[in-house]
């Protein structure tokens, strides 16, 4: 299964999709800043390196602010100002755009590989009569459920809904279609329902250099009680995820957003006077939580991850 990006058709229009939460799962974010630089180099005019530079800075800022958590989209601006910076004011323009579309298009081409890669492998795990939980929506956990269905196993998954959100339900939509049995519970039923689970497999929105993984709200919380019931834990990620400025002690942002996704207009309270409402979208996973990380060069334990790294980056800057 391949999931497809939307359509962008301008970088203001990768913003907008963003925002409107329109974008949703890590690989997809680090995807649509691709296409943001990208459709900006395509689309709008530039006359020197100058004017590359100050129009990306301005959509950097926007891409970071709206998703701080999402290490894709810092390591997509890393990469693409890492090659502007092999530039200078002498260079042909018609160079800078080349190089740098070419860049982005890679991106993009080796996320979409990687998920594909890391679904074969993942589905590995899976073995006839298996009953998996996931938590939140991911692209990777599609790829590795939909391989696995396509191979002919037979396994059945507990899907939680994933609040505020409930972006699970997009998850149940893609699973109902290959006729993979589903159970749908709430948030709160995690505990009632994992002594049923062989394991659990989530998605990932950032690993930090130690191996810890930020994800939807949730995620910490079911790899601790996976201790207690003694059930293994898998996260799904392609290596793009992992954030390097972790590896220099920068913490990983985890994201709130607005209230309003927790309540319904202002009926729900007789008064907020007192009272403070926070919509934690991510929280962290410790590495001495996770069994192993499911990516596209196999299935790795949490403390050697950041030994892909500069292997992913040769490949993408193979231009």
């Amino acid at each position: 299964m391949k999931v497809k990006d939307i359509e962008f058709t301008s970088t203001q229009h990768v913003i907008d999709e963003i925002r409107d939460m329109n974008v949703k799962g890590g690989s997809p974010f680090g995807r649509a800043a691709a296409w943001a630089y990208k459709l900006a180099l395509e689309k709008e005019n530039f006359n020197s390196l100058n004017e590359i530079i100050e129009r990306f800075d301005k959509i950097s800022d926007e891409l970071i602010s709206l998703k701080p958590t999402m290490a894709t989209i810092y390591n997509t601006k890393e990469l693409v100002y890492e090659l502007l910076n092999t530039f200078n004011d002498n260079t042909d323009i018609a160079t800078v755009k080349s190089k740098a579309i070419k860049l982005c298009e890679n991106i993009i081409t080796h996320s979409f590989d990687s998920v594909s890669k890391l679904g074969q492998i993942g589905s590995n795990i899976i073995q006839d009569g298996d009953v998996v939980m996931m938590h939140s929506y991911s692209s990777t956990l599609m790829s590795i459920f939909s391989s696995a269905a396509e191979q002919g196993k037979k396994f059945q998954v507990i899907c939680t809904e994933s609040r505020p959100l409930r972006e699970s339900r997009l998850a149940v939509k893609i699973l109902q279609s290959y006729n993979i049995p589903v159970t749908y519970i709430t948030d709160a039923s995690i505990w009632e329902f994992m002594p049923k689970a062989d394991y659990i497999i989530m998605g990932a929105d950032t690993i930090a250099w130690d191996g810890s993984v930020a994800n939807k709200m949730g995620t910490a919380l079911i790899s601790q009680l996976a201790l207690s019931c003694k059930t293994p834990v898998y996260i799904a990620s392609e290596i793009y995820k992992l954030d390097e400025r972790t590896k220099y002690g920068h913490p990983v942002v985890l994201e709130k957003r607005t209230k309003d996704e927790l309540i319904i207009g202002e009926d729900d309270f007789d008064s907020f006077d007192g009272l403070e409402i926070i919509n934690q979208f991510f929280d962290l996973t410790p590495a001495r939580n996770i069994t192993a990380l499911i990516t596209e060069y196999g299935v790795i334990a949490p403390s050697n991850i950041s030994s892909c790294w500069e292997n992913l980056k040769d490949e993408l800057f193979n231009i």
